[in-house]
């Protein structure tokens, strides 16, 4: 059934039942003149009210408020810092590509190993990659864990689900090689941090060793089709289509620009391991195996974990996670 056809459907559906409360409000109250118009005027606002404000106010609202999100309330509890794994670090303070200043932690290792950055996903902070990467550091890795625009410590700004924020990872990568002296680099990211080091590998290279992607999503049109559909059960049109053109509008970009498709295109060269859960709702396996086949670099490897949800396949199985991650950085 195509969009237009489930509108044309649901709209008949709420003429009934309109048709119905009016049959039976009539017979039952028998209101009189003025009441009866008050009554009829009332429930047309409705029938046309609802509708409006599921199909165009709503889209326009939610995209709103997604370009305003910032680090979900439980994860602005959260007290560890790499200390509280016994890994010493430093607070660091660093720009973005636009200008925003970004607040992070920088642990020191072998000089001989490349830096790795680590990009959080939307609604959380640099704490939630914080247990792998001290993991990671363990190993004598460098990792600069960082909050994107909006979350954690970092400047407030308006948030695009991966392509300004790309400018947050070329910013940390910036810092990392004039600040910091760091030749080789690989990123690592998850969900919306994932497409935003796909959106930025390509401005890195040669320095970019290595991408470590979980869970990121296809593109914008896609993403929101998908979980429109899988959270309110509504169709792509107009909804999904009010929340895509507003959400690129307040950003300043074309829809289209954010793409992972596109922004591998240029990685030839580049090793990407891809790890997803194979229970991921929000951005299905299928999505992850559509990417994976877009990759044009020889040096791929997608790892499915079984069982795991949308960005929880480390947490499905941490040992699993790190000897992939570990396994495939030794051999590029």
């Amino acid at each position: 059934m195509s969009s237009i056809e489930l509108i044309i459907l649901i709209s008949c559906g709420c003429a009934v039942v309109v048709l119905g409360l009016w049959l039976v409000t009539r017979a039952l109250l028998k209101l009189p003149g003025l009441a009866w118009r008050l009554f009829k005027g009332a429930l047309i606002s409705l029938v046309v009210g609802v509708p409006v404000f599921i199909f165009l106010f709503s889209p326009l609202a939610i995209s709103f408020l997604v370009t305003r999100a910032t680090t979900r309330p439980s994860d602005q509890l959260l007290m560890d810092t790499p200390a509280s794994y016994g890994v010493e670090y430093r607070d660091v303070e660093f720009s973005s590509r636009d200008g925003l200043t970004l607040g992070g932690w920088l642990t020191e290792g072998a000089k001989s190993k490349p830096t790795i950055i680590a990009c959080h996903g939307l609604f959380r902070s640099r704490k939630e990659l914080l247990e792998r990467s001290c993991r990671l550091a363990e190993e004598g890795f460098s990792v600069l864990l960082f909050d994107f625009r909006s979350h954690g410590k970092s400047d407030k700004a308006s948030i695009s689900l991966g392509l300004l924020e790309s400018q947050d990872v070329l910013g940390a990568y910036d810092f990392l090689k004039q600040t910091e002296g760091r030749q080789h680099i690989v990123l690592m990211g998850v969900s919306m941090g994932a497409v935003a080091a796909l959106h930025a590998a390509d401005q890195l290279q040669p320095d970019l060793q290595a991408l470590l992607v979980d869970s990121p999503f296809l593109n914008l049109q896609d993403t929101m089709t998908h979980h429109a559909k899988l959270f309110f059960g509504l169709p792509s049109f107009p909804f999904v289509d009010l929340f895509v053109w507003n959400m690129a509008r307040i950003n300043g970009y074309e829809a289209e620009d954010l793409d992972t498709i596109e922004a591998v295109k240029g990685l030839k060269n580049v090793p990407i391991l891809m790890l997803h859960g194979q229970n991921d709702r929000r951005i299905p396996l299928s999505t992850a195996q559509t990417i994976f086949q877009g990759i044009p670099s020889e040096q791929k490897k997608l790892v499915v974990f079984q069982g795991a949800s949308h960005g929880a396949a480390y947490r499905s199985d941490p040992e699993k996670y790190l000897s992939e991650v570990l396994g495939f950085l030794g051999k590029h």
